[in-house]
C-alpha cells in the first residue's frame, strides 16, 4: 500500500509540474482518480507481504487495467493528457518486465519527466522556449554549452555527469540480471508461455503508445498558437515534458537540422579556397591610396519590416519613389535579397543578418532562433566589430521582452540593447521616422566612435488596410487586376514605403553630419526581412496576390549598401542569402580577404548561389515545413558538406566540444 501512494503522490506532483492539475471537476478527474486508485491497488498487490506479488496473472490484469485507462484517455482528445496516457502505457509495459528491472526502469521514467519538467521551467524563464531536442544535443556535445545558457554553477556539472553515468551503469547491470533470469526460468513448465504473453502484451502496449504518438504530432503540429515562444511553452506544460522533447525530436528529424550532423569525410574548407571566393564579391585592391582607408567607418544597419520592391515581385502601373531598391550617390551595392521567412518571423532574418548562419540549420529550433540558438552563440557581427574597437548597439521598437528580444541581443553580442521604452515611447512604434528620430537622439551628437547601430524599423508591418472609401487617390495600379481589395492595400503599402524612405534618408543624413564633423566614413546597409503576409496570402487581408506576381518567389526582398568610403563591393548577380550580408558588411572593415566575418557564407553562395538547403520553413508554424525538391547538383551537396564542418569549426554557436571561439 506505501507503495502505491508513493507512486500516486509522484504522479500528482508530476501532473502539478506539467500543469495538468485542475481545481475543475469532470471526466478528466475521474479518470484520474481511478488512475490513481489503480495505482494504490498496485502497492496493495505486489506488497511483499502478500502472495500475490510474483503471480504473473496479477501482473497482467493491472497491465491491462492501466493500458485500458490510458486508451480511455487517449479517446477523450489527442492533447487532453498525454503525460498520463503515455505513463499508463509505459507502466503497463514495466509491470510485465522482470520486476527487478521493471521497478527501476519506471522509477527512471518518473525522475526524467520531473527533472526535465524542471528544467523546462527554468529554460522558459531564460528563454522563453522550453527544453527541446536541440537542447539535450548540445548537452551530449558540449555539456557546458548548455550550462552556461541555463545559467547553472560550473562546480555542478561533474558531479551531475558523474550521477548520471552511474545511474545509467546501474539500470543497465539491472537489465542484464533480469534478461539473465528470464533465460534460465524458460526451463520451467509454463514459462514459454508466460514469456511469449508478456512479451506480445508488451508489443501490444508499446504500439499502442506509438499510435497515440502519431495522433499527438498531428494535433500539436495543428495548434496555432506556437508562433511564438510563448505559445511553444505553453504547449510543453499542457503536453508534458517528455513528449514535448519526443515531438520535438520527430520535428527536427523531418527538418535535418544538418549542424548537428556527422561531418566525417567532410574536408573543411581551406583559408586559400574562402580567401579566393571573397575575393570574387569585394575587392582589397581598389581603394589603396584613399585618405580614409584605414579609418573605421561608423556602421548603421537598418531592417526594414515588410519591405521589399513592389516593381520587381509584381505588374504594377503607375509612379512610386524606388529610391531604395536602385542605384544612388552613396550605393556600393543593391539588390534582390533571398530570405527565409515568409510574410512573418521577422527574429529569422535578424538572427541571420547578426550571426552569418542559416536559421534552417538548427531543424525546428531555428524557427525561434531568438529563444533557441541565441544562448549559445559565441560569434556574431556585433562581436567581430567589438573585438575591433567598435561599440555594438541595438535598437528596437517593441518591449525588450518581445520574442526574448534583448536578452537574444545581448547573446549576440551588442553591449547596448534599447526598446521602445528606453526609447522613451510606450509598447510598440509604428512610424519609422519617429523610430530613427529616437535613435538619432539616443545615439547624440558626439556618439563614441566608431559604432554599430543595429536599427529594426516597423511601419510596414501588415496587415495593409488603407481604409480608403474608392480609388480616386491612386497612384499606382495592379495591372492584372482593377479590384479595389488588393489596390488599396498597394496603396497603403506605398504610403507607408515612403515613410521608411525617409527614414533611411534621416539616418543617411546624420551619418554624414557626423562624418563632416569628425571625418569618420559611414557604412549604412538596408534589407527587408520578408515580404509582408498581406501579399503572400499566409494572414491578414486574403486576397491570392499570386496571379499578379512577375516574380513568384514570395521570399525575395532587398538590401542596399550606402557608404561614404570608396565601395569595395562588386555584388551581387545572383541574389544572396541573408546569411551574406554580415560578411560582405565586414569588408569595409576588414583589412585583408581572410580578416572578413565568417567568409565560408559568401564561398557557400559563391558555389551553391541563393539557397544551400533543401528544406524550407512553412507559412506559419514550425510544424508545418515545406521539404520541396532537392534540385541542388552534386556539387553544390558536396559545397554544402565542406561548409557545414567548417561552420562547426569556426566555433559561432557552441554545437560541439572543443570548437574555436574566435573574434
Amino acid at each position: 500500500m506505501a507503495a502505491g501512494v508513493v507512486l500516486a503522490t509522484v504522479s500528482i506532483a508530476a501532473d502539478y509540474l506539467a500543469g495538468e492539475v485542475s481545481v475543475q471537476v469532470g471526466l478528466k478527474q475521474v479518470l484520474g482518480c481511478m488512475f490513481g486508485l489503480g495505482l494504490l491497488l498496485a502497492g496493495a498487490l505486489l506488497s511483499p507481504s502478500r502472495r500475490a506479488a510474483g503471480d504473473l496473472t496479477v501482473r497482467f490484469v493491472f497491465a491491462l487495467y492501466l493500458a485500458g485507462c490510458s486508451l480511455v484517455l487517449s479517446r477523450l482528445g489527442a492533447l487532453s493528457s498525454p503525460t498520463l496516457v503515455l505513463f499508463g502505457d509505459v507502466a503497463a509495459i514495466c509491470l510485465l518486465l522482470p520486476l527487478r528491472f521493471g521497478i527501476p526502469t519506471l522509477a527512471a521514467v518518473l525522475v526524467l519527466h520531473v527533472s526535465a519538467t524542471a528544467i523546462s521551467h527554468v529554460k522558459v524563464a531564460l528563454t522563453e522556449l522550453p527544453l527541446t531536442i536541440m537542447d539535450i544535443r548540445i548537452a551530449t556535445r558540449n555539456p557546458g554549452g548548455l550550462w552556461d545558457a541555463m545559467a547553472f554553477p560550473h562546480w555542478t556539472l561533474p558531479p551531475f555527469v558523474a550521477v548520471m553515468i552511474l545511474a545509467l551503469a546501474w539500470w543497465a547491470f539491472q537489465g542484464l540480471r533480469a534478461a539473465r533470469d528470464t533465460l534460465r526460468s524458460v526451463r520451467a513448465p509454463g514459462a514459454r508461455r508466460w514469456l511469449l504473453g508478456r512479451v506480445v502484451a508488451v508489443v501490444t502496449f508499446g504500439g499502442l503508445a506509438v499510435a497515440y504518438l502519431g495522433t499527438l504530432y498531428a494535433s500539436m503540429a495543428a495548434d496555432q498558437t506556437t508562433w511564438e515562444p510563448a505559445g511553444v511553452a505553453e504547449m510543453a506544460d499542457r503536453v508534458g515534458a517528455l513528449p514535448f522533447l519526443a515531438y520535438s525530436h520527430d520535428i527536427e528529424a523531418r527538418t535535418t537540422g544538418d549542424i548537428f550532423g556527422d561531418d566525417s569525410g567532410a574536408v573543411q574548407l581551406a583559408r586559400d579556397e574562402v580567401a579566393a571566393a571573397v575575393n570574387k564579391y569585394v575587392d582589397f585592391q581598389q581603394d589603396r591610396g584613399t585618405p580614409s582607408v584605414g579609418v573605421l567607418p561608423n556602421i548603421a544597419v537598418i531592417l526594414a519590416e515588410s519591405t521589399f520592391d513592389p516593381g520587381t515581385a509584381f505588374r504594377l502601373e503607375g509612379q512610386w519613389n524606388d529610391e531604395l531598391f536602385v542605384p544612388g550617390r552613396h550605393t556600393a551595392a543593391v539588390g534582390p535579397l533571398r530570405v527565409n521567412p515568409l510574410g512573418g518571423a521577422t527574429w529569422i532574418t535578424e538572427f541571420e543578418t547578426i550571426v552569418g548562419l542559416d536559421s534552417r540549420l538548427f531543424g525546428y529550433s531555428g524557427f525561434y532562433t531568438h529563444a533557441s540558438v541565441a544562448p549559445f552563440v559565441e560569434r556574431s557581427i556585433a562581436t567581430y566589430l567589438r573585438a575591433r574597437g567598435y561599440t555594438t548597439l541595438a535598437f528596437f521598437p517593441t518591449e525588450g521582452n518581445f520574442y526574448n528580444a534583448r536578452r537574444a541581443y545581448e547573446h549576440y553580442g551588442f553591449q547596448v540593447v534599447r526598446d521602445s521604452k528606453d526609447l522613451g515611447h510606450e509598447g510598440w512604434m509604428s512610424n519609422d521616422v519617429a523610430i530613427v528620430e529616437s535613435v538619432k537622439a539616443s545615439l547624440g551628437a558626439k556618439p563614441r566612435a566608431p559604432f554599430l547601430a543595429y536599427v529594426l524599423l516597423l511601419e510596414n508591418h501588415a496587415p495593409h488596410a488603407c481604409g480608403l472609401p474608392d480609388a480616386s487617390s491612386f497612384r499606382v495600379h495592379f495591372s492584372d487586376s482593377s479590384e479595389f481589395e488588393p489596390n488599396c492595400a498597394l496603396h497603403e503599402y506605398l504610403r507607408r514605403q515612403d515613410s521608411t524612405t525617409a527614414a533611411v534618408r534621416a539616418m543617411r543624413q546624420y551619418l554624414a553630419d557626423l562624418e563632416a564633423r569628425t571625418g569618420r566614413p559611414f557604412v549604412l546597409l538596408v534589407f527587408g526581412d520578408h515580404q509582408p503576409h498581406t501579399f503572400t496570402t499566409t494572414g491578414g487581408i486574403q486576397f491570392d496576390y499570386a496571379p499578379m506576381r512577375r516574380n513568384p518567389d514570395a521570399r525575395i526582398t532587398f538590401f542596399h549598401f550606402q557608404s561614404s568610403a570608396p565601395s569595395r563591393l562588386r555584388c551581387c548577380k545572383v541574389p544572396p542569402p541573408a546569411t551574406v550580408l554580415p560578411t560582405l558588411l565586414s569588408s569595409f572593415v576588414a583589412r585583408s580577404p581572410q580578416d572578413v566575418y565568417l567568409g565560408e557564407s559568401l564561398w557557400l553562395y559563391s558555389e551553391c548561389g541563393s539557397n544551400a538547403i533543401r528544406w524550407q520553413f512553412g507559412v506559419g508554424m514550425v510544424g508545418q515545413q515545406v521539404q520541396g525538391t532537392d534540385d541542388r547538383t552534386q556539387a553544390c551537396k558536396s559545397a554544402y558538406r565542406r561548409a557545414l564542418a567548417s561552420f562547426r569549426a569556426a566555433g559561432v554557436v557552441r554545437v560541439a566540444a572543443g570548437e574555436a571561439t574566435g573574434g
